[in-house]
């Protein structure tokens, strides 16, 4: 199966896809980006991305070259051309300025943007079984509302993170926990779930969880203190490649009793389950 690529209007083959060595992406890190699964073979709320996806171009002042409509067509495209049946997909979309202009500026008009669609390996499930690490850094991302392609600080941070066997880094910054490196994070305490909702990217799978989990547990989104979460019953983290995977140590602090909680283990559920009929209907 030759891996295809939708690259400013067109479906080609990966291997000869290009982007120009003067594209301000590339030269600047001027970007935008946006990551989704499919259920189903079906892209897992699909319009929440792109709302997401036209909330990051309009703060970054990016123009997305093709209409919504199109934009799902090539995503469809791609999972019948690049992931055997089956399987799910794995899709980014990424856009960027274009060309760079005096190595600095870029013409609003002639963006690129391109999507990627590989097949989506789910974690391993003993982290939904035992629940994982996250290791701690101080850090607030520029622009956190908007999914840029800015990563340097996650990507500097992934070799501390294996050494540390965890699997995700939770940013926090004067105090508070914000949220992960690919992540939004969830604490519970006395049975009520407890999200950050300021510097922080609003996760799709964020919002599918508090949708959720509203019908069964009282939710309040709001800052949270670094104490505050060290002191939780129980601890998650969320995000369309991980979906949702409980918490069982912050650092060298151990989160609740050390295991998946009641609470979690039902969030988890309500989430596979919607994610099972995804589509099917």
């Amino acid at each position: 199966m030759v891996p295809f690529c939708y690259l400013n209007g067109k479906l080609i083959p990966v291997a000869e896809a290009r982007v120009g060595v003067y594209d301000i992406g590339l030269l600047r890190g001027f970007g935008i980006y946006e990551g989704l699964v499919s259920y189903n073979r079906k892209p897992f709320m699909l319009a929440d991305h792109l709302a997401r996806f036209h909330n990051s171009a309009d703060r970054m002042a990016l123009k997305i070259p093709v209409s919504d409509a199109e934009i799902e067509k090539a995503i469809n495209e791609l999972i019948a051309k690049n992931i055997p049946q089956g399987k799910e997909a794995l899709i980014r979309a990424i856009l960027t300025g274009g060309d760079a202009i005096g190595g600095i500026g870029y013409n609003y008009e002639t963006p690129t943007f391109y999507i990627l669609a590989e097949e989506f390996i789910p974690i391993n499930p003993s982290y939904l079984e035992k629940g994982c690490r996250v290791t701690i850094f101080e850090h607030y991302r520029q622009i956190a509302e908007s999914k840029t392609t800015n990563y340097t600080q996650t990507v500097l941070l992934q070799e501390e993170r294996k050494k540390a066997k965890a699997l995700e880094v939770l940013f926090v910054s004067d105090g508070k926990v914000l949220e992960g490196g690919g992540s939004n994070f969830f604490i519970v305490k006395n049975g009520k779930i407890i999200t950050s909702d300021k510097g922080i990217l609003p996760g799709v799978t964020r919002k599918v969880v508090i949708d959720l989990a509203r019908k069964e547990f009282p939710i309040e989104e709001r800052e949270v203190s670094e104490q505050e979460m060290y002191d939780s019953d129980e601890m998650f983290i969320t995000g369309s490649f991980k979906e949702v995977v409980p918490v069982v140590q912050a650092g060298d602090r151990t989160i609740g009793n050390g295991k998946v909680g009641g609470v979690t283990k039902k969030v988890m559920k309500l989430f596979q389950e919607l994610t099972k009929a995804y589509g099917l209907n």
